[in-house]
C-alpha cells in the first residue's frame, strides 16, 4: 500500500478511538495460542497471564508480560502475539492516524495446550477447566479460538460435535462463556465452525474506513456446516490489520500487518469487550444479536453475513433495541443410511456419506472420479482430496485439465495441490499462468513448486491482498513470456 491503512477500529465503525483505559476494561479474554516475552507486551503487567498445559498435563501460570524479551529466531509465538497486540497494543501515530488496540483495558489470559499435537482435544479440556475455576475471580466472558478445527481434516465432513477442540470448549460454552472463532482463510476447507460459535469471516477493505470501498474477499468460506447450520456470523477487515513490529525476522518497519479471519476474529472479540464494558451485564445473546443484527450487508454478496459496524450496535443496545427471539429447537442435519445420503438432493448430506465412506476406505477410485464431476463444489472437494494425485499420464493430463475447466477456487486448490505431489520441471509453462489465481492455495502451490527448482525458475512472492496478486505474479508472468518468445 501507497499510504498507511486507517486504524482498525475506525474501519470497525467505532465513530472514536477506544479508550486506552476503559475499553474492555475489567473484561476476561482468554486466547487460544501461544507467545513469547516481548516489549510491545510489557504495559500489560499484570493483566496478562499465560497459562501453559505441558504433556504431563500439569499446568503453569506466569506472568509473562514482566519477563525479560527474548530473541526469537522462528516465527513460534508470532501468530499469539499478533492477536494479543491487535486487542491490546499501545496508541501510537503513524502518518497522523492514531492507532490502538480494541480493548485495551481488558484482562488477558493466553492458553497454550500444546496444539495440533496428539492429545491437544485433553490438553486444551484442562486448561479450560483450571482457568473456569478462576471465572468468577477473573470474570471470564469470553474464549477466542483461531484454529477451532485442531487436528481435524479439514475436507472431510463430520458434525462438529465430535471436534476435540469443541468438546473441549463444552463446559465454557455452558457457563455462559462467548466462544468467539475464525472461519476459515480459504475455501479449499469444506469445515465450519459450530452454530454455538461466533464465527467471524472477512472481507476486503483495502485497510480503508470508508465503506463503499470494501469488497468480498474473493477466496471466502462460507456457506453450511456438517449440521446444516450457515457461517459465518459476521464479517470484519482481515488485511492490512495494523499492529505495532512484532516479527522475528528482523526488518526497519515500525509495524506489523495481522492477516486473515485470525485478525478479523479478534477484532471482534475486541469489539465484544469494548461493549461488555460499556454495558455492564450485557450477555452473550444479545451481544450476537446486536453485532448480527446491526452490521451492513455487502451489496450483490451472497454471504448472508454483515460486517460489523460498532455505532449501530452499540445505539441499538443503547435505545433497547434488541429483542432476543425465543431460541427455536436447533435442527441438525442427520444421516441414517450413509449409502443411501450419498444420492440426496442435500449436498452436505452427499458430501458427509462421501466423508464417511472415503474414511473407512470404502470408495473405489472409479467412485471418486465419479463424485469429482458432482454439481456440489463442497462433494467435488471430498472427492479430489481423496483422489490425493494423479496415478499414471493418463490420469496427470485429466488432472491438468480439470484444473483448467473447474471454476470453483476450493475446487481448484485441490488439483493444485495434487499435480504438486509429483510436479516435474517441464511442467513450468502450466504452472506459472496459475500465479494469478484467486485462491490462496493455488498460489501457493505455484510459490511451492517454484521453489523446488530455485536455480532454474524465478521464485513468486506470496500475498494476503487480493489487489497484490497481479503485481506479485507480473514479473513471473513477463519471465514466461520472454522465455516463449
Amino acid at each position: 500500500m501507497r499510504k498507511s491503512p486507517d486504524p482498525t477500529w475506525a474501519r470497525l465503525g467505532f465513530s472514536e478511538a477506544p479508550d486506552f483505559t476503559e475499553s474492555g476494561k475489567n473484561v476476561g479474554i482468554v486466547i487460544i495460542d501461544k507467545i513469547i516475552p516481548h516489549p510491545a507486551i510489557q504495559h500489560l503487567g499484570y493483566r496478562l497471564k499465560y497459562v501453559t498445559v505441558h504433556d504431563d498435563f500439569s499446568i503453569t501460570c506466569r506472568n509473562i508480560a514482566l519477563e525479560e524479551p527474548v530473541e526469537n529466531d522462528d516465527a513460534s509465538g508470532e501468530h499469539g502475539l499478533m492477536t494479543l497486540l491487535a486487542l491490546s497494543h499501545k496508541p501510537f501515530v503513524l502518518q497522523g492516524k492514531t492507532h490502538t488496540g480494541i480493548a485495551p483495558a481488558a484482562n488477558y489470559f493466553v492458553l497454550n495446550h500444546g496444539a495440533f499435537k496428539i492429545g491437544e482435544g485433553e490438553r486444551l479440556k484442562a486448561g479450560i477447566e483450571w482457568i473456569l475455576n478462576k471465572q468468577k475471580e477473573w470474570n471470564i466472558r469470553m474464549i477466542l479460538s483461531t484454529g477451532w478445527h485442531a487436528l481435524d481434516h479439514q475436507v472431510y465432513l463430520k458434525s462438529t460435535r465430535k471436534n476435540s477442540t469443541v468438546q473441549a470448549l463444552a463446559s465454557a460454552v455452558r457457563s455462559g462463556v462467548l466462544v468467539v472463532c475464525s472461519n476459515g482463510n480459504t475455501r479449499t476447507v469444506n469445515i465450519l465452525p459450530p452454530r454455538d460459535y461466533l464465527a467471524v469471516g472477512g472481507y476486503n477493505d483495502r485497510g480503508l474506513a470508508e465503506r463503499h470501498n470494501h469488497l468480498p474477499f474473493p477466496d471466502e468460506p462460507y456457506g453450511r456446516n456438517a449440521e446444516g447450520h450457515f457461517r459465518p456470523d459476521v464479517l470484519a477487515p482481515r488485511v492490512y490489520l495494523t499492529v505495532p513490529f512484532c516479527e522475528s525476522n528482523k526488518k526497519a518497519d515500525v509495524v506489523s500487518y495481522y492477516w486473515g479471519t485470525s485478525g478479523a476474529a479478534t477484532l471482534v472479540t475486541g469489539v465484544a469487550a469494548y461493549l461488555m464494558s460499556i454495558f455492564q451485564g450485557l450477555d452473550t445473546t444479545t451481544l450476537r444479536t446486536a453485532l448480527t443484527t446491526y452490521g451492513d450487508r455487502i451489496h450483490g454478496y451472497d454471504n448472508l453475513a454483515p460486517r460489523i459496524n460498532v455505532t449501530k450496535a452499540k445505539t441499538a443496545i443503547e435505545l433497547g433495541q434488541i429483542t432476543n427471539q425465543p431460541q427455536e429447537a436447533i435442527r441438525f442435519l442427520r444421516i441414517r443410511h450413509t449409502h443411501i445420503e450419498l444420492h440426496s438432493q442435500d449436498d452436505m448430506k452427499r458430501a458427509i456419506a462421501l466423508s464417511t465412506l472415503v474414511e473407512r476406505q470404502l470408495c473405489s477410485r472409479d467412485l471418486l472420479w465419479q463424485y469429482s464431476f458432482d454439481h456440489s463444489p463442497i462433494v467435488r472437494k471430498v472427492a479430489v482430496w481423496a483422489l490425493e494425485k494423479p496415478i499414471n499420464e493418463h490420469e496427470r493430463k485429466d488432472f491438468w485439465n480439470r484444473l483448467a475447466q473447474e471454476s470453483e477456487g476450493g475446487v481448484r486448490g485441490w488439483y493444485a495441490y495434487a499435480l504438486l505431489q509429483d510436479a516435474r520441471k517441464n511442467e513450468v509453462s502450466q504452472w506459472i499462468p496459475l500465479s494469478t489465481d484467486i485462491n490462496w492455495t493455488v498460489r501457493w502451490c505455484v510459490r511451492e513448486y517454484l521453489a523446488m527448482f530455485p536455480d532454474f525458475f524465478p521464485q513468486l512472492e506470496p500475498t494476503h491482498d487480493p489487489d497484490s496478486i497481479l503485481s506479485k505474479a507480473s514479473p513471473l508472468i513477463q519471465w514466461l513470456s520472454d522465455r516463449n518468445g
